[in-house]
């Protein structure tokens, strides 16, 4: 222990779990409500459900049936899954139904909460949303939660990533459907972009919950969300010759870093050295620009580094997310900066790409008409919750008074004597027997602690990026808790799998019984007579798998006596041996409570797991009582984070319902937090009051690191305000588009679309001949290039060269027959077909959409171009935000005239091959 001080612990503890009396009211309805429920059968529950949805139908009033459905989901849940929702959890699912954010904290249970307002909104027959924050907690809550859906009558979608168009639509369609934001979001764009109607899969927006609200709706709204296409015109030889003009270029003389806002600037030496490298006079010609690989260049050396902003897997850059810890491979950085760190890590450069469609998460989900969400640390982000998303942030209270210990920050001089001051803490604490969970924000500073610990052969489970560590994660978070366990994560937020001091013996049960499963049923595919098996075989496999059991019963002290007999019957049901090992999974997550075994293989699978569960429990109760008395689960945080609340989402993870627990950060001086936003005065007065070795508690630096913080989450707030306000205007013209398109993907026919295309195209060449932007001549030529025809004006005037000779009636009605003549003779064209009025049809729809999404595309760039140009302008005394609105305005008014004359020039002058 070395260097802590005791003398200002502070004890996390709500000492009162008082329920606000607008919730208790309906809480006490609901408990009232249990009493009768019990006394019905299953079927009996079922029918009350059905009752429920017809009288919604009949009212449209889902006030009124919030205490009866409450009260169903809870007796579900009893009977499917053996839990009874808590008062607290009662109220977290009327704060969820209420469009608010409920914050539990870690170990309330969360998930279970979300399904009574689940239920109690699938009632509508309209759609509910559970968004998570990754593929493994959707498949685990679809699972485990579906059953209490499916008991009342609800059908439940998942939707993960590699589902076809089919599946997708398929599972939209369920009563309750569990996604990630990742996926719902990127379906959402491909809707509207989508040339068949058929191929849309999302239903119109009802209701939706989200789980790790905080980590969605701020974390990740840094940036829009984008669906882009490869671009044709990737300059590969810019990037490498870029890449090797960096080696060239020196750090400060050159170039300036500002790591505050992750951007390089290039120096009046710097530019003249890449000129005279490159052999050219302009860096910032249009027609040749090279000022944009350079920075992306110099951004990729200076500012992302391997095994902290990004991992190199299957000779490919991938993202590491900062805030989760997890790796993102279907993501990439825009505006050539990816292509720049390839080029960098020596790895082949993938194609640019061109946004196809785009849009920001705040507008996304403001979309829904009723929203909510879940969280354990949402209240340090309230007054953003309520600005941008109208959302309240409601705490609830704990089940159990939380005894968490909190202890105060070590500060050391430099990062040499942090590291080892933790490798020592650890050691310290693993003598004890007592379990340790240790917080670091990237993959290099948790290997870099692995080989530290190795030095006092310490044992440890590493969770970070690399993917032989995903692919265990909820194995390690689950034994986290275990005695003598040391757990080095990067993350800690959503990460799904309760910490259970003692370890989870669920989850070690369901993999040792998994492993046994799948040896029985290898096994059994090797003979295909299973008369010959019984009689050679059989034998052998069953001592292969009794030592496996008694490995086993080493953990789980004692089996009944109907174990090997049902496992021995199992593994010669012919039924068994053709599940797939998946299937195997599934079976043993959807664990239902089957008291007696019968012939199915289900019920014998999870007779199998119960028993082994049950006989467990002593153990597991004997190994929980030893680490809370060994003091919990202690958390050490290697360094503060930018945001308060992914320190405390890993302070959160000890003090579970109740348990002890403890928690400690060590910081140093030369921490990126204190290093850039720390003040250079505070940093000189703490860094001549630290010795050489020995930490330091004090307010002045506990007060530096808090005001810190607040500066990042400041700067951060202002950024999505900023992305938030920007793409307001952007969001008002994509509801357009995207209203538009729908129209012409749904109706049965788009002439009168098409016919009030033509009104408005020639409308707006005569209002441009009138306003002498143009002369008549020039509108002649310009109507002859998109008819594909020559024009003979003088059939209304002899004197066509003359303007004031015309009639603007006369000629506008010959400019409209013109019109409709080439649009009847290009339906005439089709009729050399089967069925040639129906093909036109398509045709005309599909060369619509083609063109609506071209024209999107391309008013997009050039938004894109605007946001960076007036930027500039607050140099000039203007307010770059309204340039950019009345700029936009005016290029989506363009956009239009563009959408119009170039769908009617391929309509006319397209053809079927």
């Amino acid at each position: 222990m070395i260097g802590i001080q005791f003398n200002n612990n502070k004890i996390f503890s709500n000492k009162t779990n008082v329920i606000p009396k607008q919730y208790q009211l309906l809480i006490n309805d609901i408990n009232e409500l249990e009493k009768t429920l019990k006394d019905l059968t299953d079927i009996e529950l079922r029918i009350e459900s059905f009752k429920l949805q017809n009288e919604y139908k009949e009212t449209q009033d889902l006030n009124s049936l919030i205490s009866r459905s409450f009260a169903l989901t809870r007796e579900s849940s009893l009977r499917t899954l053996g839990l009874r929702h808590f008062d607290v959890q009662l109220m977290g699912g009327l704060v969820l139904n209420s469009n608010k954010i409920a914050e539990m904290k870690t170990g309330e249970g969360k998930t279970l909460v979300a399904t009574l307002p689940a239920s109690l909104n699938a009632l509508t027959k309209k759609g509910v949303h559970i968004v998570t924050v990754n593929d493994y907690l959707a498949n685990r809550d679809q699972v485990s939660m579906g059953q209490i859906y499916r008991f009342l009558g609800f059908d439940t979608g998942l939707i993960q990533a590699g589902m076809s168009q089919t599946e997708r639509k398929e599972n939209y369609q369920s009563d309750i459907t569990y996604v990630t934001n990742y996926e719902l979001t990127f379906d959402y764009l491909r809707d509207n972009t989508t040339l068949n109607r058929k191929d849309i899969v999302l239903p119109a927006f009802n209701y939706c919950i989200i789980d790790e609200v905080d980590s969605i709706l701020i974390d990740e709204a840094q940036t829009p969300i984008i669906l882009a296409d490869t671009s044709k015109d990737t300059s590969v030889e810019k990037f490498i010759i870029a890449s090797e003009i960096t080696n060239y270029l020196e750090f400060n003389k050159h170039y300036i870093v500002d790591e505050k806002n992750k951007n390089v600037t290039l120096t009046e030496l710097g530019s003249q050295q890449v000129e005279k490298i490159i052999q050219t006079q302009d860096l910032y010609n249009p027609r040749d620009p090279w000022i944009p690989y350079i920075i992306n260049a110099l951004k990729a050396n200076s500012l992302f580094f391997n095994n902290i902003h990004y991992i190199i897997q299957a000779n490919r850059i991938v993202i590491v997310d900062e805030f989760t810890g997890r790796i993102m491979p279907d993501r990439r950085w825009g505006d050539g900066l990816h292509q720049a760190i390839e080029a960098k890590e020596k790895l082949a450069i993938r194609p640019r790409t061109e946004t196809q469609a785009s849009i920001t998460y705040q507008n996304f989900f403001l979309m829904y008409p009723k929203l909510s969400g879940m969280t354990g640390t949402g209240k340090t982000s309230e007054i953003e919750f309520e600005k941008i998303y109208n959302l309240v942030v409601e705490v609830i209270p704990t089940y159990k008074p939380t005894k968490r210990l909190d202890l105060p920050d070590l500060l050391y001089k430099d990062q040499f004597s942090k590291w080892n001051a933790i490798a020592q803490f650890c050691n310290s604490v693993s003598t004890t027997g007592q379990p340790l969970l240790i917080g670091t924000t990237t993959v290099e500073k948790s290997d870099m602690l692995a080989q530290l610990l190795n030095e006092y052969n310490l044992s440890y489970q590493i969770l970070n990026a690399k993917p032989e560590n995903v692919r265990r994660e909820s194995e390690i978070v689950a034994q986290a808790g275990k005695k003598n366990s040391i757990t080095i994560s990067t993350n800690m937020a959503g990460r799904g799998t309760d910490i259970i001091l003692g370890g989870n013996i669920n989850f070690q049960i369901q993999k040792e019984l998994y492993d046994i499963l799948i040896l029985a049923k290898t096994a059994l595919k090797q003979f295909k007579n299973l008369n010959d098996f019984e009689k050679y075989k059989l034998r052998s496999v069953r001592h292969n798998l009794i030592q496996r059991i008694r490995r086993l019963k080493t953990i789980t002290q004692r089996c009944s006596q109907k174990f090997f007999s049902v496992l021995l019957t199992l593994i010669t049901d012919k039924n068994f041996i053709e599940l797939s090992d998946i299937d195997v999974l599934r079976i043993l997550q959807e664990n239902d409570r089957v008291a007696i075994p019968s012939i199915s293989y289900q019920c014998a699978i999870r007779f199998l797991l119960n028993d082994l569960i049950f006989s467990t429990q002593k153990h597991h109760k004997q190994e929980n009582k030893i680490v809370k008395n060994l003091g919990g689960l202690c958390v050490v945080g290697t360094e503060r984070n930018d945001s308060r609340r992914v320190d405390d989402q890993l302070r959160g993870r000890c003090g579970r319902q109740g348990d002890p627990g403890t928690s400690r950060f060590f910081v140093s001086l030369d921490d990126n937090l204190l290093r850039l936003f720390g003040g250079q005065k505070v940093q000189q007065f703490l860094r001549n009051q630290i010795p050489d070795d020995s930490p330091i508690e004090s307010s002045m630096m506990t007060e530096s690191l808090n005001n810190a913080q607040k500066q990042v989450e400041e700067r951060a707030y202002e950024q999505r305000k900023n992305l938030f306000e920007y793409d307001e205007i952007l969001d008002q013209q994509r509801s357009i588009i995207y209203f538009e398109r729908r129209l012409v993907l749904e109706s049965p026919s788009i002439r009168n679309n098409t016919l009030a295309y033509g009104e408005q195209i020639v409308c707006e060449f005569i209002k441009q001949v009138k306003k002498k932007e143009i002369d008549l001549n020039q509108m002649i030529k310009l109507f002859e290039n998109l008819f594909g025809r020559n024009l003979n004006i003088k059939l209304i005037s002899k004197n066509y060269s003359n303007l004031t000779e015309f009639d603007n009636l006369e000629l506008q009605n010959y400019f409209f027959q013109e019109f409709w003549l080439t649009y009847q003779a290009k339906i005439n064209q089709f009729s050399v077909y089967g069925n040639g009025n129906k093909i036109f049809r398509n045709f005309e729809r599909q060369v619509t959409l083609l063109n609506i999404n071209t024209v999107w595309q391309e008013h997009l760039e050039k938004i894109s171009l605007l946001r960076e140009a007036v930027g500039w302008r607050g140099y000039g005394q203007k307010n770059p935000l309204t340039e950019y609105k009345r700029e936009a305005y005016l290029l989506f008014t363009e956009r239009k005239e563009a959408l119009i004359y170039f769908t009617l020039y391929q309509l006319f002058r397209g053809t079927i091959i």
